[in-house]
């Protein structure tokens, strides 16, 4: 019910904007003015808005079922050693389609604010390769150490997680990413922040969602190649070429 209603009060919304309701003039005389830099905004991030869009999808879809049939699913989907040891591919790709319903508001804030200007700078296959890095170097090396510690340091308050799934761990990797972007002082402080985040999230909950954040984040510190110069120069030459094709044709 509570689903039916909010798409009947968007597209309430939407019809009152279109055909000028009073109150909802305002709305349609603002959209005339910034609609088109929010449409050319979300047309240049094509990979960050699609991302962000099967999330919603899969969040309505997975938080309008039962809870016990939607733990038994992420259970399924989750990067877990179980998991991961007999459907390594498979949950690796999963376990980035799913989060809850606060995560997904966080997401598309923190996407739209770090991701989609990556994007609109380097184009989608470099932001694409710095989130699966990010996801599955995390994923892989937090696998590898819970399998290691458990090995030679037993060790209860480490015990792994049953259910891991979201998209924090690109997120992350990107936003260290990002740090190759701006003037000296803006690189300094933002990597500053990551590090203060990484490392307050180890200390105020120390487990190994909190350990692969701060892998993560060493992981984009590293891939510093994927987000050079040459790639923004390379990225700008293949958008201004594709505008005169469209142009032309």
């Amino acid at each position: 019910m509570i689903t039916l209603a909010l798409v009947l009060l968007v597209v309430g919304v939407v019809y009152a904007v279109e055909h000028g309701w009073p109150g909802f003039r305002k709305i349609g005389r603002w959209w005339l003015r910034r609609g088109d830099p929010v449409k050319d905004w979300v047309r240049r991030a094509p990979l960050t808005y699609l991302y962000l869009v099967l999330l919603t999808f899969t969040t309505w879809l997975l938080w309008n079922t039962n809870g016990r049939l939607r733990g038994a699913f992420l259970a399924e989907q989750s990067t877990s050693l179980h998991q991961l040891g007999i459907n390594p591919v498979t949950v690796l790709l999963r376990s980035a389609m799913y989060v809850s319903p606060i995560e997904l508001a966080v997401w598309w804030i923190a996407f739209s604010l770090v991701v989609a200007p990556m994007e609109h700078r380097f184009g989608w296959r470099r932001v694409f390769a710095g989130f699966a890095i990010g996801h599955v170097g995390a994923t892989v090396s937090t696998a590898a150490l819970q399998m290691w510690e458990a090995q030679a340091f037993p060790n209860p308050d480490l015990i792994p997680e049953r259910i891991d799934v979201g998209a924090s761990y690109g997120f992350f990797a990107l936003a260290a990413l990002a740090t190759y972007h701006g003037s000296a002082r803006r690189r300094l402080l933002w990597a500053a922040g990551l590090v203060a985040v990484a490392a307050g999230g180890m200390v105020l909950d120390f487990g190994w969602t909190a350990i692969g954040h701060a892998i993560a984040v060493l992981l984009g510190f590293a891939c510093y190649r994927l987000v050079n110069s040459d790639a923004a120069v390379h990225h700008e030459a293949r958008v201004r070429a594709r505008r005169l094709y469209e142009m032309e044709h």
